[in-house]
């Protein structure tokens, strides 16, 4: 694990918040790239934020608005096209309100969802 967060040659970035003697929260993001095509001015490079935490008994505090826009900041200043994450129903307003949408034009499958192949 410790291999995937090595500073300069990971593409992992983690934010930590902490008092001095415990962990309160925390946040992580993915740099990667799209695969080049032809159609110019394609985004290429792409960000995927995920493990947004703060402890319950902080929370709506301001901490975790504070998280999120410290690892955002650094998505820009890293030139990232877009930033991606998968939000649980609770931190939805959180996201919008740091400029997230949801967008119409993805689609998903998925996997985990399908149903048992039939016997052979």
């Amino acid at each position: 694990m410790k291999k995937r967060f090595r500073v300069g040659s990971s593409p992992w970035r983690c934010w930590v918040l902490d008092d001095g003697k415990q962990l309160l929260g925390h946040v992580c993001v993915q740099l990667f790239e799209k695969m080049p095509n032809p159609v110019k001015d394609e985004p290429e490079l792409h960000a995927y934020v995920t493990n947004l935490y703060v402890i319950p008994e902080i929370r709506s505090q301001g901490f975790g608005k504070r998280l999120l826009d410290k690892a955002l900041a650094w998505c820009r200043a890293q030139g990232t096209d877009s930033i991606i994450l998968w939000a649980s129903p609770g931190s939805r307003s959180l996201y919008r309100r740091c400029g997230l949408v949801e967008p119409a034009d993805i689609f998903e499958l998925r996997l985990a969802a399908r149903l048992p192949r039939p016997p052979r």
